[in-house]
């Protein structure tokens, strides 16, 4: 008699959970329940009259070679390697990230000086409680006050003091992205800003369509090896007999019986009452009929006056993500779901352009057209007591938590996959700033 496998979330952990699963050819029917109309989750793809936007600057970096290996069997010769090209805007300036000598010697003396001082007079690290005390200990109250709060109040809608401190272990990590430039500390910064290594991060992209090329190709192996996929279905939680998963409860009321479940979808779904907050983002997709002078690839944006925090640029992934000639720009905004900026995300509109201008990132009058896009669930908020909510879970058997949202964990999509690779295998995966 077959095992019946059912994986909640078609998106990168998911499928590549499913995708291993269905390869190896053993007594398994697998089954994906997925929300969307459209695979790859938080790493899908929007397209309009030949402007394709991903949601956010979605790109493949491991250090992982069992990862690597995956990703290049899945887009075989469908791939490019592209440098990386990310900023900062601040005090007004465009300024590469990770930081240069240049670009921190270009910022106001005052904050450098300030900076310098709090090289000698950090804090110790005892006594470290949230964000805010490791940030501080690690990089300064200077640095703390001019960038940090303000982004991290903006970008979470939180007080840095109510957040974990595993929100700078994993946060500061994976804005930087390549383990070989340091930055957990103010002294390392220092260190890698005088005595700078060359650095040059290289990416994968797929050469077709926009980062959801690489979750397509999943669903078409999984489809071939005999998985099956179920679109626009939304899972409620799940049905269990003598702490034993038996299936998955859809919201319809309809049970898909299983003897096996993976859970990718937001855990706050299988415990509504557990307290489990996610950030909320919305994204403004906006296609230009002209070039604009963009040559970053994405940008944070710390200023409490801007409204977006983060800006993507898909031309400088790949050319063709826009017609010829013509350009194109991803807002992301930060937004609960009770607020009128969640219910009328257009009520924001001539702010958002003003901003925009502002910043110089764009001529307001290339604007084509502006598609908004709300996306729930981005990113697990880590509250002070998130551990604990964690470790008080008790899961029945058979049922296992898997990728950003299931597992509450902030990843990235190289880390999705090497959790999805080592559960495929039997092994455990243990998240990263958690050793």
């Amino acid at each position: 008699m077959n095992n019946t496998t059912v994986i909640v979330g078609a998106g990168i952990a998911g499928l590549t959970l499913a995708e291993r699963l269905t390869a190896n050819g053993e007594n398994t029917h697998v089954t994906i329940i997925e929300r969307n109309s459209t695979p790859g989750g938080l790493a899908g793809t929007f397209e309009r009259n030949d402007y394709l936007f991903d949601i956010g600057p979605h790109r493949f970096h491991t250090s992982d070679p069992v990862v690597e290996e995956y990703l290049l069997n899945i887009l075989g010769d469908d791939h490019i390697a592209i440098k990386r090209a990310s900023s900062v805007y601040m005090n007004g300036k465009y300024k590469y990230w990770p930081l240069t000598l240049g670009a921190v010697i270009s910022l106001p003396f005052p904050v450098l000086f300030r900076s310098f001082l709090d090289l000698f007079r950090r804090s110790k690290d005892e006594g470290i409680h949230n964000f805010a005390d490791f940030i501080i200990a690690k990089y300064g109250n200077n640095l703390y006050d001019f960038f940090f709060s303000g982004y991290t109040k903006k970008f979470t809608g939180m007080d840095s003091d109510n957040l974990h401190v595993d929100w700078a272990a994993a946060g500061v990590n994976r804005a930087v992205i390549d383990k070989k430039v340091k930055a957990d500390s103010l002294f390392s910064l220092f260190k890698s800003l005088l005595l700078p290594k060359p650095v040059s991060t290289t990416f994968y992209y797929p050469s077709t369509g926009g980062i959801q090329t690489f979750c397509d190709m999943q669903i078409a192996r999984i489809k071939n090896n005999g998985g099956e996929v179920l679109f626009n279905s939304s899972a409620a939680g799940i049905v269990t007999s003598e702490d034993t998963v038996t299936g998955v409860k859809l919201s319809n009321g309809e049970v898909i019986p299983a003897d096996k479940v993976f859970w990718s979808a937001p855990i706050s779904i299988l415990y509504p009452e557990s307290g489990f907050r996610f950030m909320n983002t919305l994204i403004c997709n906006i296609a230009l009929s002209e070039k604009q002078q963009n040559t970053y690839q994405w940008c944070y944006f710390g200023q409490e006056d801007v409204i977006f925090s983060r800006l993507t640029v898909p031309r400088n992934f790949r050319k063709d993500t826009v017609p010829e000639g013509c350009d194109s720009l991803i807002a992301e905004i930060t937004a609960g779901k009770d607020s009128e900026l969640w219910r009328n995300p257009e009520s924001c509109r001539d702010k958002l352009i003003s901003d925009l201008k502002k910043v110089s990132a764009l001529n307001p009058e290339d604007i084509v057209f502006l598609d908004w896009q709300r996306i729930p669930e981005t990113y697990p908020l880590y509250d002070l007591e998130y551990r604990n909510r964690l470790s008080e879970i008790e899961l029945p058997e058979g049922l296992e938590l898997l990728g950003r949202c299931g597992s509450f964990w902030y990843n990235n999509m190289d880390h999705s996959i090497g959790q999805a690779l080592a559960i495929a295998e039997g092994k455990s995966f243990e998240k990263d700033f958690w050793k």
